[in-house]
């Protein structure tokens, strides 16, 4: 099948900020933004066929996005594993408060994708397509093409997995503390 302009304009234009918003809020950076919305452009469009068919495209649109910025996620942390922490560490020989607590949030937030990272990419995908994209699960089984409570075991088991990977990021208990 063909793509043409209508195809954009029903299929696309209407989640095209929501789009770019998902792939952002996944990868944070400029031009890992770029190759993973290029890349899952390039899918939607090898895939136009299945898109017009499925039951609700802009779910399985928003899906691929989310998908193609998971790839791009899993390359850089594959690739630049810790690399980035350190620097930033070694490039501040006195920190003020509040630059500490930047950092202290950016390290945080790449140890939270790190995590991400290493889920099957089904959990990872359903956990944000579930709570970064604000899906409801109905709509991301209907883009995996399962059933709901399929969707749910997978958000369930990521939820878990990451709490233990995670666990030393929640603040400690006044229990804790006083022990």
């Amino acid at each position: 099948m063909r793509a043409d302009s209508s195809d954009y304009d029903i299929l696309v234009k209407p989640i095209e900020n929501q789009m770019i918003q998902s792939v952002w809020r996944i990868v944070r950076d400029p031009n890992d933004a770029d190759d993973a919305f290029q890349e899952a452009t390039t899918t939607i469009w090898k895939q136009l066929g299945r898109i017009r068919r499925h039951p609700n495209p802009h779910a399985l649109i928003l899906k691929i996005c989310t998908d193609a910025a998971y790839d791009v996620l899993r390359h850089r942390i594959r690739h630049k594993r810790g690399q980035e922490q350190e620097e930033a560490i070694a490039a501040v020989p006195d920190p003020a408060p509040a630059a500490t607590q930047l950092l202290i949030s950016r390290e945080t937030q790449a140890e939270i994708l790190q995590a991400i990272g290493q889920l099957s990419p089904k959990q990872g995908t359903a956990v944000l397509m579930r709570f970064v994209n604000g899906l409801s699960y109905n709509d991301i089984a209907q883009s995996f093409g399962c059933r709901e409570a399929t969707v749910r075991k997978h958000v369930a088991r990521a939820r878990d997995r990451l709490y233990e990977v995670l666990e030393h990021l929640l603040p400690k208990s006044t229990k804790e503390v006083n022990e």
